[in-house]
């Protein structure tokens, strides 16, 4: 109201209210909008889930010894390890020590200055003309390298050919292996001399399993 005079709203003359009328129904019979919604309806619980809510409602009042029972736990596991890491004690998992041992396995070698010894042994050996005690020689020392790789695998029921079949030998050093087994098992069931040849190949083939990394 200003000055005395009366304000009134306006009003929409025949055609606004015709076309307003028009706009709403076409509104309500859109079916992509939805003006009744239903109304909410709390989900019921499963029967096999009752047991379990009741059983963790019972717990409710012993919630904080629960708590605290699991941290005093953890702080005594804490100070556990840090006892045994100060006192040098060795610890680990049962994952973290079958990784230790496959590492171990993978970056193991013959011991070189040993390999080297009991090569000058069989050369002075064949120099002899001991031909067959030489490759014998190195047969030994295989298998012995090998035990030091697969300590577990090693039995002595075994003979150099389930040695030589062994997969968890590496390729390279399994092959060198195998040739030196042939000569001897040759030079003991078939009764064949290794001779000079036979002992040039075995000591080629030590050469292989020990010096070029034939255990990468």
């Amino acid at each position: 109201m200003h000055g005395g005079e009366k304000v009134t709203a306006a009003q929409p003359d025949a055609a606004q209210a015709e076309w307003l009328a028009k706009l709403h129904k076409q509104l309500l019979s859109d079916d992509s909008i939805q003006f009744d919604l239903p109304a909410y309806v709390q989900p019921k619980t499963p029967e096999w889930l009752k047991p379990l809510g009741e059983f963790l409602k019972s717990l409710g009042p012993y919630m904080i010894y629960l708590f605290w029972g699991a941290v005093i736990t953890g702080a005594a596991i804490i100070l556990l390890l840090i006892f045994l890491e100060v006192k040098g004690v060795a610890w680990r998992l049962p994952w973290w020590r079958q990784k230790s041992v496959t590492e171990a396995e993978a970056t193991w070698h013959p011991d070189v200055g040993a390999a080297q010894v009991l090569l000058s042994e069989a050369d002075a050996l064949a120099a002899r003309g001991e031909y067959d005690e030489a490759v014998h020689l190195l047969l030994r020392r295989s298998v012995a390298d090998i035990a030091g790789r697969l300590p577990d695998f090693l039995r002595p029921s075994l003979t150099a050919r389930d040695i030589a079949g062994a997969a968890s030998l590496p390729t390279r050093a399994r092959g060198a292996f195998t040739q030196i087994a042939r000569i001897v098992e040759a030079a003991l069931f078939a009764r064949r001399p290794v001779g000079p040849e036979g002992w040039q190949e075995a000591r080629s083939a030590y050469e292989r399993f020990v010096f070029r990394d034939a255990w990468t």
